[in-house]
């Protein structure tokens, strides 16, 4: 009876095995990858350790031990000895511009006619005489897009000089000479090209004593330039450039990352993401047509509310109020530092201008508010009003206006303890880049000691206090180096060693939740992405070095061997 039942058993498990193997691999089939004998940090929510991982299909199969996993790996598994190096998941910035740094990066040697030209001169005479040098360079008719440094020299540039200037130095060319995205200065020619799409009287134009038009643009014409005046790159043009930039920040270990975005950028990834290449992922803020636009309110109140619609590799996450104040120093802040610092300050949103009732209907029609520059404290006030009175003329109750999951970003000089516990409440999330900390002591001479320490990237008194806090680079260089980043939040110290507000330092999980299921939450794609649990998507860095038990100083020096994204190998590293 015995030997029968045994039989029975061996019978069944080998038809059990014979009928596996000759199902289709539609029903079942062996992973696509195994990782093993290696230390798998998941970033659950209890910060689970394993030994090994299986993907198929793009996502994760099983997390476990070795005896656990390495059953699923079948003839044509692909088998990855890990050797003991450490796994995480892949690392999400919410907040860098990968668009921008391609082009600075790549375009000069791919294609040049992408950039912009720019223009250095120590002296107003000697930019007029470079502008006209590389007018030289152009078909008459052809467009000249400028950006002019040093920004002392161009700053009275543009404040001393009219379109006459520029008529002089290339007569026959539409000329924009660009100090920032919002500060230009247009030719005759390309002020004639806008008023051909706009009257004159319905735009904000500088004019001087006789009423003449001088040239001077500013927020609420610039962007129109930009969309819908000047000849736009094409999507094809762009996309090798971009492609190449992705590659880099996909081999550092970035495999999600979110900007605002205009019109062309948008155009350009969704061009990429129908031919399938988008090396790492893009959860993206719409800014285009909108942002500074004299018709923004009417925008966004047709948009609709996409927000969270797309594909795996782009999607769209909100709405931007662009920028509550410059780069600093020109921060917007409630402190009264010496005058010529407080002059330096650029205030650029408010309840009436066009960035602020913008930002007010979108939020009064539901939408989420996203990828927000906002560095000083008096700018994140104005931001978080919009926000509450926007939500309470439309009605949401708090459990609404919580669930929009709202953002500022950058963390540099806010949040105010009081600013926290506001964001609390409505349930918003701070971005924060460490590299703010490597200009505190900056901050310390225009603003104080005191400022320096407790307002730049504060993360840790936005955690005490129950708030929400993501990760982010904002660099071109410095988001080549995630863990520079990390060690930068460890440690509080700048490139000179010096400790800036030691009691906002955060652990090693920490950091590192900041980039991963917490940044997940942010890109509104947390049931997927953030940890390597079973049934996500099976985005994979390897390391060199084993990020939780280096040497602290170490930190900054981690590298990425290998990143998978999607279980697809998008980097190896030479030897590995």
């Amino acid at each position: 009876m015995k030997q029968s039942v045994s039989f029975l058993v061996l019978f069944a498990l080998f038809a059990s095995q014979a009928l596996a193997q000759s199902l289709p691999p539609e029903v079942i089939r062996y992973a696509d990858i195994v990782l093993h004998n290696g230390k798998i940090v998941t970033v659950d929510s209890q910060f689970s350790i394993a030994q090994a991982i299986a993907v198929r299909d793009g996502k994760i199969l099983k997390v476990g031990n070795d005896q656990a996993i390495l059953p699923l790996a079948g003839p044509n598994t692909k088998r990855i000895n890990l050797q003991g190096r450490t796994v995480i998941p892949g690392l999400i910035d919410t907040h860098s511009h990968l668009h921008e740094y391609g082009l600075d990066r790549f375009a000069p040697t791919m294609n040049p006619k992408l950039l912009e030209v720019k223009i250095e001169g120590r002296t107003e005479e000697e930019m007029l005489e470079r502008l006209a040098e590389a007018a030289k360079t152009k078909k008459p008719g052809e467009w000249l897009i400028t950006r002019i440094r040093p920004r002392n020299v161009a700053d009275g540039f543009v404040n001393n000089r009219t379109r006459l200037d520029l008529d002089k130095a290339a007569p026959n060319n539409p000329t924009m000479v660009h100090v920032t995205d919002t500060k230009a200065m247009a030719s005759t020619k390309a002020l004639e090209a806008l008023f051909k799409k706009y009257d004159s009287k319905i735009l904000d134009l500088a004019k001087n004593s006789q009423g003449e038009f001088t040239g001077r643009i500013g927020a609420g014409v610039s962007l129109i330039f930009y969309e819908e005046i000047i000849p736009k790159p094409k999507a094809e043009d762009l996309a090798p450039v971009y492609l190449k930039e992705l590659e880099l920040w996909g081999a550092a270990g970035i495999t999600t990352w979110s900007s605002s975005l205009g019109s062309e950028a948008i155009s350009a990834f969704h061009y990429m993401d129908l031919r399938g290449m988008m090396p790492i992922r893009l959860a993206y803020t719409n800014e285009a047509g909108y942002r500074d636009n004299i018709y923004a309110e009417s925008f966004v109140a047709r948009f609709g509310n996409l927000i969270g619609h797309g594909t795996d590799s782009f999607w769209l996450i909100g709405i931007s109020s662009g920028s509550t104040d410059s780069s600093y120093p020109g921060v917007c802040t409630t402190l009264s530092p010496d005058p010529k610092v407080k002059a330096r300050e650029d205030c650029r949103l408010t309840l009436d201008n066009v960035r602020g009732r913008a930002a007010y209907t979108a939020v009064k029609n539901g939408l989420r508010i996203t990828g927000s520059h906002s560095a000083g404290d008096k700018a994140t006030d104005v931001l978080l009003d919009i926000i509450e009175k926007a939500s309470a003329e439309a009605g949401f109750s708090l459990e609404q206006i919580r669930a929009k999951n709202h953002a500022i970003d950058h963390c540099t000089m806010n949040p105010r303890p009081d600013q926290i516990e506001r964001a609390k409440k409505l349930n918003m999330m701070w971005s924060c880049a460490p590299k703010y900390l490597l200009r505190a002591e900056r901050v310390m001479r225009d603003y104080g000691e005191e400022a320096a320490h407790r307002w730049v990237v504060p993360v840790k008194s936005i955690l005490d206090a129950g708030g929400r806090v993501t990760w982010e680079q904002d660099n071109d260089d410095l988001g080549l180096k995630p863990f520079f980043g990390f060690h930068t939040l460890i440690t509080r110290k700048d490139e000179n060693g010096r400790v800036w507000g030691a009691r906002n330092a955060v652990d090693r999980q920490t950091a590192l939740r900041m980039a991963t299921n917490w940044a997940a939450e942010y890109v509104l794609r947390e049931k997927v992405l953030g940890s390597l649990e079973a049934g996500k998507w099976a985005d994979i860095v390897i390391l060199d070095k084993d990020y939780l038990t280096v040497p602290e100083d170490e930190i900054a020096t981690i590298k990425g061997v290998m990143t998978i994204v999607g279980g697809k190998i998008i980097h190896q590293a030479e030897g590995f």
